[in-house]
């Protein structure tokens, strides 16, 4: 009887040290399976065999759209072959699958740039979990050589503000970048308006958006694409002007009436550069003439370059706004000579030139908005110069005008505008704080495109703003 009691303890005993191992196991063996079914769940996505496959011809330098329609668990897949060191830019509104040489895959959506490190056959595979699904990607390869021999590239400015000038000591006042919140609305608008300019065969890569929504109470959600790419502002650098101008004269560095309002209205309101050109004038002390000797040149870009530091300083950086716009004189057609030359480097197959991004310009606008720029008085002052009138009769059969071309042109003719767009035989921009005729919509959107395509195609912006006012009120 005893020997049997013993038997039943050690029983006893044995079960409970198998169930101590099951406890201690079983979060480990079930984390495990769960790991694999990941796997195996994302390598039967990816991995399927291809249903369609199709061999994809690019060309450095030009972009490729290739689109069509998806059935579930039937993957289009596409080819092409590269050398290495070679730069894409990728847009896709779908998940899809990027495949490289040595095949390793990434899952991808939305915008990538990046460099391909090796040379050979690169794989798309698009492929969906519902029943049927459209697709479109664009592609475009740059070599990293290519950049450095186009005439009108994007270069940093060698320019910097010596410790010792004065102007160094003033610096654009709202010193913190505002809290944008990227948001899926917002950026699923700004994903069909790369899709239709894409539709349309227009350079995508040459492209940049900023959306920012002003109705949240929690400002501000945000969408954007290629938003800190560098662009030429064209005369959208004249909204940085206009607010240097004021924050001198804030800080008593110029007195009230240094700038007739007279042609402030005109570089702003009829973007007219013989008024820019006086007005940059003024607010650096400096004036166009002939060739300065090196002495005389340092000194005098060190005051062009003070409008830059002002911004940088409170985080617009990187910036470059210190050169005029040209001509300054539409009847003669004139171009930068002497000084205004040897700020541009001196060689105008190859020039340094003004630049900044649609986040910076909207991030402007924003604080122009808010009342915040330089001071509430003179943001308000601000946004009365940047108020356009939308009714034909003030923008119709007029040569130069912001309204034809531009975001406006789309808006209905009670709605609320304030712009400043720019232009040039290569470039096409605008910035604008938009609002619907009853108050309760409002928004900011920034559109820089920086290929003489859009300045041919007059119809793309209109249709670009047509799609975010109705996509922002409904």
């Amino acid at each position: 009887m005893q020997k049997k009691y013993r038997k039943i303890k050690h029983s006893i005993k044995l079960d409970r040290v198998i169930i101590l191992v099951v406890l201690l196991f079983l979060p480990i063996i079930t984390l495990i399976s769960l790991i694999w079914n990941i796997t195996h769940k994302q390598e039967v996505k990816t991995s399927k065999k291809c249903y369609s496959e199709s061999k994809i011809n690019l060309l450095t330098g030009s972009y490729t759209t290739v689109k069509g329609i998806v059935n579930k668990n039937q993957p289009n897949c596409f080819y092409f072959n590269t050398l290495s060191e070679v730069k894409i830019l990728l847009f896709s509104q779908n998940k899809i699958v990027f495949k490289t040489p040595t095949s390793h895959e990434s899952i991808l959506q939305g915008t990538s740039n990046f460099i391909l490190s090796d040379t050979g056959t690169y794989s798309i595979i698009v492929n969906t979990d519902k029943e049927v699904e459209n697709y479109q990607v664009v592609l475009n390869l740059e070599s990293n050589s290519l950049s450095a021999k186009q005439p009108l590239q994007i270069e940093a400015l060698p320019y910097k503000v010596a410790t010792t000038i004065d102007e160094q000591k003033l610096i654009y006042n709202v010193a913190t970048p505002p809290s944008l919140k990227p948001n899926l609305k917002l950026q699923t608008i700004v994903n069909d308006l790369v899709s239709l300019v894409a539709s349309k065969d227009l350079p995508i890569n040459k492209l940049s958006f900023s959306l920012i929504e002003l109705n949240s109470s929690n400002c501000c959600a945000y969408g954007q694409y290629l938003d800190k790419e560098l662009r030429f502002p064209a005369s959208v650098a004249k909204l940085f002007w206009m607010v240097y101008l004021y924050g001198k004269i804030e800080a008593k560095r110029l007195p009230e009436g240094a700038v007739p309002y007279k042609n402030l209205a005109k570089m702003i309101q009829d973007s007219d550069n013989e008024s820019a050109s006086l007005i940059v004038d003024t607010i650096t002390q400096t004036k166009s003439g002939e060739s300065l000797s090196i002495d005389e040149i340092d000194k005098w870009i060190e005051k062009r370059v003070a409008m830059n530091s002002f911004f940088e300083q409170a985080g617009y950086d990187p910036i470059n706004i210190s050169q005029k716009l040209f001509p300054t004189d539409y009847q003669k057609n004139d171009a930068p000579t002497g000084r205004d030359l040897q700020i541009r480097g001196g060689d105008e197959s190859h020039p340094y030139r003004n630049y900044t991004t649609t986040y910076n310009v909207a991030r402007l606008l924003l604080e122009i908005y808010q009342e915040k720029a330089i001071s509430q008085k003179y943001s308000s002052s601000m946004k009365l110069l940047l108020k356009r009138n939308l009714h034909p009769s003030a923008w119709k059969n007029k040569e130069f005008n912001a309204i034809e071309g531009f975001l406006g042109e789309a808006l209905p003719e009670n709605a609320y505008l304030a712009s400043k767009m720019g232009w040039n035989f290569n470039t096409r921009n605008d910035a604008a704080i938009i609002g619907t005729p009853d108050g309760k919509h409002k928004y900011i959107l920034v559109i820089f495109g920086d290929d003489p395509s859009f300045y041919k195609d007059k119809k793309i912006f209109p249709e670009l703003s047509r799609l975010v006012y109705e996509r922002m009120k409904n």
